[in-house]
């Protein structure tokens, strides 16, 4: 566990999930764990890197990724989550104080009877405690998604959810993705990414948007918050910006969570998911203005190497002023006098990109408590319109060393 200091001193991760593994030899056998890296850790309990876990090695190799929970705040954040404990609790749904008689597994709500719950060893069992463990209080409240890689998986999650009388959360969504057949459902289909391998681990698709709030928060002179009109003090005060691209709404942190959750039908609710901005009015989530105000205020350094590589590759465009026409097209070498590697993106063992420069930016790998999430239409609507530069800051997270193999 680490340091409650420094858990609370770091970034809230870039991603953090859940994972279920199924023995591509042996079916019925299955494995739980969590990781902030889903590809690097599957290539790991295949054998093809250096780590896994002992009861995924040898004759149940290869193991597919067949479903994974992402979408997992830090404490900091204010979510209470611990990610290592989650995934416990859904391996040995009987031993948590999470999944209580009422939450509706077969057995309580086909025979009418409470028995004791033993560790879920069938496929069948493991996707009706996870249902159960995102209904329960504690999770439901969670900006969670889950993401199914395999068909035969999502299609036995659905027969299991259309049987039983409880309901997940509406925001909670569920992706079919990988070999999953296409889903036509509004709102899902730019979700999907293909397969593990493809899943953006790293801080990159929020680099515009703590472009856009540095430099807006530069100069708060005249910056007034959007919900109680007071002047705001970004370097006294939790200040919040709208991730939308063309707005600039800034608002005090609890003015807007008291905001969001005045607008929630879920009066018991303490953390928001979501809300209108009250400048453009569009939806935007919680979690990732959490996790942006997180970088900005925690990851001095790292934000800095993330400024300095998008100016280096602005200065990279710039042409020289025009002496003659050979000098035409070419670019300045004074104004880019930054370090060839600077970084942003997560880098497992056996990744190409092993050299580090002196201004590299690693952050310690004991920072994560519980872990991560991101954003939706905000991102797709950063990614369009402000491409990010590909970087190197290295994040080292210990995944988790749960086994549970049937």
């Amino acid at each position: 566990m680490a340091n409650v200091d420094d858990v609370h001193t770091k970034p809230i991760p870039a991603f953090y999930c859940c994972y279920l593994l199924r023995s591509t030899v042996r079916q019925t056998s299955l494995y739980i764990g969590s990781t902030p890296h889903p590809s690097r850790r599957l290539a790991q309990h295949n054998g093809v890197s250096r780590g896994g876990a002992r009861k995924t090695a040898n004759d149940k190799r290869p193991w597919e990724m067949v479903l994974i929970v992402e979408g997992f705040m830090s404490r900091t954040a204010a979510l209470q989550f611990d990610t290592i404990y989650t995934t416990w609790a859904w391996q040995k749904p009987g031993k948590s104080r999470h999944l209580g008689d009422d939450d509706n597994t077969e057995s309580a709500r086909e025979k009418g009877k409470t028995r004791p719950r033993g560790p879920a060893r069938s496929l069948k069992g493991h996707l009706e405690n996870l249902h159960a463990l995102l209904r329960s209080t504690y999770f439901s409240g969670l900006p969670l998604r889950v993401r199914f890689f395999a068909d035969d998986v999502h299609q036995l999650w659905r027969v299991w959810s259309d049987r039983i009388d409880g309901f997940i959360p509406e925001h909670i969504k569920v992706i079919p993705d990988g070999s999953c057949f296409e889903n036509r459902q509004p709102g899902i289909e730019y979700l999907r990414v293909g397969s593990v391998e493809h899943i953006q681990v790293d801080y990159s698709k929020i680099h515009s948007y703590l472009e856009k709030t540095t430099f807006q928060l530069d100069d708060p002179e005249d910056l007034q918050c959007k919900v109680c009109q007071a002047p705001v003090v970004p370097k006294e005060e939790l200040v919040l910006v709208c991730p939308q691209t063309r707005c600039y709404c800034v608002s005090h942190l609890l003015c807007l969570s008291a905001r969001f959750l005045d607008s929630t039908k879920d009066r018991g609710r303490l953390i928001p998911i979501s809300g209108k901005c009250p400048g453009c009015h569009k939806t935007i989530q919680w979690s990732l203005m959490m996790q942006e105000l997180s970088f900005r205020t925690r990851g001095a350094k790292e934000l800095q190497a993330i400024l300095r590589k998008k100016k280096r590759g602005d200065c990279r465009v710039k042409d020289v002023p025009e002496k003659d026409t050979d000098d035409v097209g070419t670019v300045t070498a004074e104004c880019c006098d930054f370090p060839e590697s600077v970084g942003g993106s997560i880098e497992g063992p056996g990744d190409a990109s092993d050299e580090s420069t002196h201004d590299d930016v690693r952050l310690d790998d004991d920072w994560y408590e519980s872990l991560g999430i991101e954003s939706d239409h905000e991102i797709a609507d950063w990614s369009e319109s402000h491409p990010a530069m590909p970087t190197r800051v290295e994040i080292v997270i210990e995944d988790s060393d749960c086994d549970n193999t049937g």
